[in-house]
């Protein structure tokens, strides 16, 4: 990736234990500037997607992959 990008992703879950059906929604937050929701996941695929960005991995990982 070769490109300068200064930005800020935000990430809301809402998983209420099976009351309805899991939302996980990512904004982007540019400086000075509003944040814009860019997509949204729900069910399964939110719930997967949390567990993956939450879990800490255990060897070093290179951004320039």
């Amino acid at each position: 990736m070769n490109q300068v990008i200064s930005e800020s992703l935000i990430i809301g879950v809402d998983f209420t234990r099976g009351i309805d059906t899991g939302v996980l929604i990512v904004g982007r937050k540019k400086p000075n500037q509003a944040v814009d929701i860019i997509n949204a996941f729900q069910g399964e695929e939110a719930q997967e997607l949390y567990r993956r960005l939450i879990t800490v991995k255990k060897s070093g990982v290179s951004l320039d992959e």
